[in-house]
């Protein structure tokens, strides 16, 4: 859950590794241990964590659901973090360029995967999708 949720909160604010490795005065390769799961901060990081990212550090481990401070971006801002993420980008401008034969592949095995999932009851531990986030958004609206 903290890996999940430290780098979803990383993107939201926009900050690279590096960026944040710099605000909790740690290097890049420790802040990608987190986020990859091979290490945990010991509890003076995890608040360090918490502060430079603006959410508490019972959000971060998973204690509580809703963090308020994060849904404060905009529907574009989210968009655009979304856009300026690498990985993100990557795929999804593979995707865009697929043929239609391709793209009905990926969906296929992307829904083989869920159903899978269900069936199995693996609990999925990830952040919320970009649609959810600009669902929720509007329906504070």
């Amino acid at each position: 859950m903290l890996a999940q949720r430290l780098r979803y909160a990383r993107k939201a604010r926009g900050l690279t590794q590096e960026d944040l490795a710099e605000k909790v005065q740690t290097t890049k390769g420790t802040i990608s241990n987190y986020e990859n799961n091979h290490s945990s901060p010991p509890n003076e990081m995890l608040s360090m964590l918490a502060d430079a990212l603006d959410v508490s550090t019972d959000w971060l481990l998973g204690r509580i659901d809703d963090d308020g401070r994060l849904s404060e971006k905009t529907v574009d801002e989210l968009l655009q973090a979304k856009i300026d993420d690498p990985d993100d980008y990557f795929f999804l401008d593979g995707y865009l360029e697929a043929t239609e034969e391709e793209k009905k592949e990926i969906r296929r095995y992307w829904y083989e995967l869920k159903r899978q999932m269900k069936e199995y009851k693996v609990k999925e531990s990830r952040p919320p999708s970009l649609f959810e986030i600009t669902e929720g958004i509007k329906k504070d609206r």
